[in-house]
């Protein structure tokens, strides 16, 4: 009796919802008109790079070049790793507080080498969802020119201004 009695609550909280909405105007079209706020990265895309990007993409390629057959955990932290690039490519095509961050993100050449980016997460994924290693070695192989093609343009000599991982390296 207290499960139709909560059916009917919801269903009638819903009805009730939905004839909100319709009164106060809204539509799926009047929300997409509404252009999106996004709140301010507050770090530059130097240390974006290092946090983030860096350590996802190494996950990934670490992933593919391995000797031995990853296991199913192995697995799930790589495609972790592939959410977390995918993720921060919108966060780089954005920019930060960085003092080249404007020139770089108002580039169409570099906001195309994000969307490389983005697609090499994407296709990542798709070697883990099929745990297919060498397709992983592959995708990692091409994510290291990709990510050097970008620094060859924007950041000669990937250098770290002074900020590095824990494992040695950084932009």
């Amino acid at each position: 009796m207290a499960l139709s009695l909560a059916c009917k609550t919801a269903a009638a909280l819903s009805l009730a919802s939905v004839g909100l909405a319709s009164l106060v105007g809204w539509s799926p079209s009047l929300a997409q008109a509404v252009p999106p706020v996004f709140l301010p990265l507050q770090m530059s895309l130097n240390r974006l790079m290092v946090a983030v990007v860096d350590d996802a993409a190494h996950g990934i390629w670490a992933g593919g070049n391995k000797n031995a057959r990853s296991d199913d955990l192995e697995w799930v932290e790589i495609e972790m790793n592939t959410y977390q690039l995918q993720a921060s490519t919108t966060l780089v095509s954005i920019g930060g507080t960085g003092p080249a961050d404007r020139g770089w993100t108002t580039s169409p050449a570099f906001q195309e080498k994000a969307r490389k980016l983005s697609d090499m997460a994407i296709s990542a994924r798709s070697a883990v969802t099929a745990k297919d290693q060498m397709a992983l070695r592959t995708v990692g192989d091409t994510l290291v020119d990709v990510c050097n093609d970008c620094h060859d343009v924007f950041k000669p000599g990937i250098p770290t201004d002074g900020i590095f991982l824990k494992r040695g390296h950084g932009y």
